[in-house]
């Protein structure tokens, strides 16, 4: 489902399709609540944090980088870029 949404926004934003402006923006605002609750997989927090920064969201793609990293800690993994 996460997957279906993230790449749903980001084809929308690349401009692949046309949606009403109210949809992107309530897309936007799902997968910023879901960054910022859900305990996802590094990646994802890194992805959502590029559609994200599209979306105009400030310092997006740094808040995800170190939630990645927080998630790398949970898995066990080191991280070069510790939050």
């Amino acid at each position: 489902m996460k997957s279906i949404l993230i790449t749903a926004v980001a084809l929308a934003l690349a401009g692949c399709t046309v949606v009403p402006a109210g949809s992107v923006q309530q897309a936007c605002r799902v997968i910023e609540i879901a960054a910022a609750e859900a305990d996802m997989a590094p990646g994802w927090y890194v992805r959502a944090g590029e559609v994200l920064e599209r979306c105009g969201v400030p310092d997006a793609r740094e808040r995800a980088e170190q939630s990645a990293c927080a998630a790398q800690s949970r898995n066990g993994y080191d991280c070069e870029a510790r939050p």
